[in-house]
Parts: C-alpha cells; sequence; structure tokens
C-alpha cells in the first residue's frame, strides 16, 4: 500500500494525476530514449541522411536532448481532465479494494480493514512531508510553530 501510494505521488506518475512530476526523486529524470528504447544518435542520423542541407556540418537536426532521450512528440504530455478524473477514481477504487476486509463473492460490503487505512494514511503523510510523520519529537514552541507553517506551506504547495 505504502508503494502504491508513493508511487502515484512522486514521479513521473504524478503527470497522470493532474500533478507536475517531481523533479527531487531520483528517476524522475530518466532519459526518455532509455525508456522506450529509441537510441537518440539513430533518429538523428536518420534525419540527417533524409535531408539535404546546403548548411553542410554545421546542419543538425535535433530530436532530443543528449542525456535525456528523445523530445516528447508535440502536444503529447496534454491530457483531458476527464483523464485525470479517470485515473484518480481507479486509483482510489484499488486502493479500497486493497484496504477492503477479506470477504467472499457476494457477501454485503466488508467495509475498511483499520489498520490497512492506516498504512495509507502513514504513508501518504510520509511521501507528502516526511517531517510530519515523526510528529513525537521534542521542539522548543517557536520552531515548532515555525516548522508547523512552514510545512504546511510545502503540503498546501504539494496539492495545487
Amino acid at each position: 500500500l505504502a508503494q502504491l501510494v508513493e508511487g502515484a505521488l512522486r514521479g513521473r506518475n504524478a503527470e497522470l494525476f493532474g500533478g507536475a512530476p517531481d523533479e527531487t526523486v531520483p528517476g524522475a529524470d530518466e532519459p526518455v530514449g532509455a525508456v522506450t528504447g529509441v537510441s537518440l544518435l539513430d533518429t538523428n542520423r536518420r534525419f540527417s541522411a533524409a535531408v539535404n542541407s546546403a548548411g553542410g556540418v554545421w546542419s543538425v537536426f535535433h530530436a532530443g536532448v543528449i542525456g535525456r532521450g528523445l523530445k516528447p512528440a508535440a502536444g503529447a504530455d496534454r491530457r483531458d481532465p476527464e483523464d485525470f478524473a479517470r485515473n484518480c477514481h481507479t486509483f482510489l477504487s484499488l486502493l479500497l479494494r486493497c484496504c477492503s476486509r477479506g470477504s467472499r463473492q457476494g457477501d454485503p460490503d466488508p467495509g475498511v480493514n483499520p489498520e490497512a487505512a492506516k498504512a495509507v494514511a502513514a504513508a501518504l503523510v510520509e511521501s507528502v512531508c516526511p517531517e510530519a510523520a515523526g510528529g513525537d519529537l521534542a521542539w522548543p514552541p517557536e520552531e515548532q510553530a515555525r516548522g508547523t507553517v512552514e510545512r504546511d506551506l510545502r503540503i498546501c504547495r504539494r496539492f495545487r
């Protein structure tokens, strides 16, 4: 459950739910070409061989960025709000199904397992603001108030 929640909130998966990709997460800036198995060098050679240019060696066709892979297709990153809603609905129904108590087919609604709900809540808090998870630390009152305000602002920015 923790991996499911963290996976939905961080990295490239955040885009599926209407969020911006998290640049601080390792793997969020993986080269796209490495993921798709397409060589940037081969693509540039193919473009260069197909086009006869008067610029000679100074004419360069860029199909991507070195170290980042191929450029995304124009308009490929735009999604409909309906896609975001469908993805959120699917994710929440999957979480609910994972958290439901074990029951047989056809039994009435079994409800949510409290331990699973606690695991989801802990994963959500840990993923959004790791400092909030360690709430039992003793802080001086003024530092705690300042830290609480800063933490709340970070959480607010995370969900915008």
